[in-house]
């Protein structure tokens, strides 16, 4: 089995995951090039903070910019994302942080204290998994981008990764909460300043939140069409790896995000001159035949491990013809 099929499925999304060191970044972007290569316009994202994809492809992408991928026939853009900066973009992007004078202006008015509470909290500590957040936020401006066919989002190791499914739900009920402090607070101050004869001024951050809102709803629901998205999981030969994506799988399924193809990388060749590649050997088969069992309704592709790191564009190449 290879992933041809995958590349003929005219996908919008594309997720690469799986545990750490396991080629996750190497068969994402090993995919890029083979769909940039058969004439798609493909965008590769990375959420990892280890800048994987310059390391892969050999390039520096970690200008926080789209930068085109040259080298390859095709139109090929990379990306990874700063979660700092992606934080301080959606930050101006939602408005300036509530003032605690604009509170004392308007005591008294019901269900203000909750209010002032929650803006309290949220400028003293993020929620949990904000950078996740706000990188997802970041990487739906770009999947809504009709330029590109297809965005293909190199995760971080599993943890985050199953951080990130969590994440539309996520967004969705703190944009909503933001969304109710920001329509309170603007119609209060609308009718402190108009008492007090103050101008008031066009205030856009509730139509901003509305906006951002109505995009990770739309994501959420890409996300979980399997005419539109596939999650490709990668692992290698052994119990550690399988038993972590038997984990993500359970995920996955929750979320009801579609996922039909399983990459088995670093499979050891039997050499049977050398014993310790003769014993791994054994172990990768043994172990393949139980992803076979677990995995049995999706497709498994098996890479043998290759004598070489993989890294720069040749060998992208040469590893999207074993993938392919």
């Amino acid at each position: 089995m290879t992933l041809k099929e995958l590349l003929d499925m005219d996908l919008k999304f594309l997720l690469v995951g799986g545990k750490g060191g396991v080629g996750k970044t190497s068969v994402a972007s090993a995919l890029a090039i083979s769909l940039a290569e058969e004439g798609r316009r493909v965008l590769i994202i990375s959420t990892d903070p280890a800048h994987s994809i310059s390391d892969s492809f050999d390039k520096d992408f970690s200008s926080g910019e789209v930068t085109k991928v040259k080298g390859i026939k095709g139109d090929l853009f990379a990306l990874e994302i700063n979660p700092e900066a992606a934080g301080e973009e959606i930050s101006k992007a939602i408005g300036q942080p509530i003032e605690s004078n604009d509170f004392s202006r308007i005591v008294g008015m019901p269900g203000i204290a909750e209010l002032q509470g929650l803006s309290e909290d949220m400028q003293s500590m993020p929620p949990p998994g904000m950078d996740e957040a706000l990188s997802f936020a970041k990487i739906l401006e770009y999947a809504e981008d009709e330029f590109y066919d297809t965005v293909i989002l190199d995760t971080a190791p599993t943890g985050h990764t199953l951080r990130l499914l969590n994440i539309p739900e996520f967004l969705d009920s703190f944009l909503g909460r933001m969304l109710k402090m920001k329509t309170f607070l603007s119609n209060a101050m609308t009718m402190v300043k108009s008492l007090f004869g103050g101008k008031q001024e066009k205030d856009r951050t509730v139509e901003t939140l509305e906006a951002m809102k109505e995009k990770v709803l739309i994501a959420r629901d890409q996300l979980m069409d399997p005419s539109k998205s596939q999650f490709v999981k990668v692992m290698i030969p052994t119990m550690m790896s399988i038993f972590e994506t038997e984990r993500l799988v359970e995920e996955l399924n929750r979320h009801l995000i579609p996922h039909s193809f399983v990459v088995v990388n670093m499979v050891n060749p039997n050499n049977m001159e050398c014993q310790y590649c003769s014993q791994r050997y054994k172990e990768h088969m043994k172990n393949i035949n139980y992803i076979k069992s677990a995995f049995q309704n999706e497709d498994i592709v098996v890479v043998e491990a290759y004598d070489r790191e993989i890294r720069g564009l040749k060998m992208l190449k040469q590893f999207s013809e074993s993938l392919i």
